[in-house]
């Protein structure tokens, strides 16, 4: 594909939503910013780039989008790979000529087969994209000094984004980083600086650093000063970022943050279970108590969030429903930012050591991962755990004592916070867990009225109509529409997972920031 013309380029982050709605997640925060960083490779004079994000935007569903491009580019989190080839079909058939590329966690999955359905597939980092272009396009359509295209995200919330560092230190057993093996890396002040200027002045900027922290303090320090250098000349009003357990253990980081402009930090909890962290490889989070580093936090006058995985293979009922409880009647505590399934992602030690030991579920979808499901054999029965998941992700039952519980924790914290933190901190949980309606175009909400009825177990779950064109396609792309499977009939590895599990682990990444559904930590 030469260009003869000034060429069409969209990129896109494919998505499947698990509550099953087509309808856009205005208020999903991080937004997924790979695509932007992506597109800031193109020169901007010499190519017409597009992004299409498919959790901010709500599902592709307009066949007058899919005849535009000449070069279409995928990311996504691994579970979206249907999706994502899906979403090939329909530009295939649009425009036969259409170039497309697959990059991110789907990539370094699955590469042999991604190779299978797109024209090239990318397993390593962003910069990394500027040999495919030169191959593709020409050297000509390269930017010259590349910077994330923050201008194509439009408005978020008064949010601004920045990245780093890439990867993380840290090998916990179920995430996809760990799988990748890549080192951990800082940018260099100059790097930083250009996203910085490239985001302008925003109410808020957000650090989508895996870890912020890191391995290196003097590092740690240095992108630090620089934050609150861009802080107190009033770039903005405040900055949030991840960090891993071990940030807490000394006490002059919080107040290092805290003086340079940090207002909110969010932490892996992940477990309120010791033996269960022991077994995630995520002895970093062990004193990690949420209730005790919320309180810590405050002190600073820094708002404290966290997430939670529930792992039913290795925790009773009892014990999750006493440990929510247990959050749930502390004011102190804050609630959880997310309330996840483990997700045994491939390539992962997690996923590995499931297979092994035959505790994925039979016909298992690799779309079925999408953490609000059961899809490992519980250690209790099936019959128990799947009613007591459904009504816990929606806190059905537990709706009053959850409105309470914000309500009386914001209250709590008014002193030691603004009232920006405070609003976040009592809306947060009400929009996390109360429930409500999105809302999107007339053709998304008629996809999302036409979903079946989740069931909350791999099992049982019925295909989302997205498996179903919507739209004619010619016959030849039928199969595009079949979901890949992890699991045959008897719960056995199938013949892609074989296939993947030979292979060594990824090399390298292409997106180096995937924060899409919700849960960057976990994906």
């Amino acid at each position: 594909m030469k260009a003869t013309r000034r060429p069409k380029v969209l990129i896109v982050n494919a998505y499947v939503d698990p509550w099953r709605s087509a309808a856009p997640m205005r208020l999903f925060i991080p937004r997924a910013m790979a695509p932007y960083y992506l597109a800031g490779r193109f020169s901007p004079k010499q190519v017409d780039v597009r992004v299409y994000d498919e959790v901010h935007h709500g599902a592709m569903l307009n066949p007058r989008q899919f005849d535009w491009p000449d070069l279409v580019i995928f990311t996504g989190l691994t579970a979206a790979f249907d999706r994502a080839r899906q979403l090939s079909a329909y530009f295939r058939n649009a425009n036969p000529s259409v170039c497309t590329v697959i990059g991110g966690p789907i990539a370094r999955a699955f590469p042999k087969t991604c190779a299978g359905v797109f024209d090239h597939v990318c397993q390593d980092d962003v910069e990394a994209l500027d040999g495919l272009v030169e191959d593709v396009l020409g050297a000509d359509y390269l930017a010259v000094d590349p910077a994330p295209r923050f201008d194509l995200a439009g408005w978020s919330f008064g949010l601004g984004f920045v990245e780093t560092t890439k990867n993380c230190n840290f090998s916990c057993s179920f995430c996809s980083l760990t799988g990748e093996g890549r080192a951990y890396l800082p940018y260099s002040t100059q790097e930083i600086s250009r996203q910085l200027d490239t985001a302008g002045r925003r109410s808020m900027l957000m650090v989508l650093d895996n870890n912020f922290y890191g391995n290196n303090r003097a590092d740690f320090e240095r992108r630090v000063d620089l934050l609150g250098e861009r802080w107190r000349r009033g770039d903005f009003r405040g900055w949030g970022a991840l960090v891993t357990g071990d940030f807490f253990k000394n006490p002059k980081n919080l107040a290092k943050v805290s003086a340079n402009g940090c207002k909110a930090l969010f932490s892996g909890v992940e477990s309120l279970d010791p033996e269960v962290l022991r077994n995630y490889n995520k002895r970093h989070s062990l004193s990690s108590d949420p209730r005790s580093l919320a309180r810590l936090c405050a002190e600073h006058g820094v708002l404290f969030d966290y997430g939670m995985m529930l792992d039913f293979g290795r925790q009773t009922i009892d014990e999750v429903d006493s440990q929510i409880d247990a959050v749930l009647e502390s004011i102190e505590t804050p609630l959880p930012a997310l309330l996840s399934l483990t997700i045994p992602i491939p390539g992962t030690p997690h996923f590995e050591e499931t297979v092994r030991a035959g505790r994925l579920m039979p016909n298992l979808r690799l779309s079925d991962l999408d953490g609000q499901k059961l899809v490992e054999w519980p250690k209790e029965p099936v019959e128990r755990v799947v009613p007591f998941l459904a009504d816990l992700l929606r806190f059905r039952g537990r709706k009053t004592a959850l409105a309470r519980h914000a309500i009386r924790h914001a209250w709590s914290r008014r002193n030691a916070f603004d009232h920006l933190q405070t609003a976040i901190s009592m809306l947060g949980p009400l929009v996390r867990f109360g429930g409500g309606l999105r809302i999107g175009s007339v053709r998304q909400m008629h996809r999302t009225w036409q979903e079946p009825k989740r069931t909350f177990c791999a099992m049982s779950d019925p295909l989302s109509v997205a498996y179903r064109p919507s739209h004619r396609l010619d016959t030849k792309f039928a199969p595009d529409f079949e979901p890949l499977y992890l699991t045959d009939a008897e719960g056995h590895p199938t013949a892609d997972v074989e296939m993947h599990m030979s292979q060594s682990r990824g090399s390298g990444a292409f997106a180096a920031i995937e924060a899409t559904t919700g849960s960057a930590a976990t994906n």
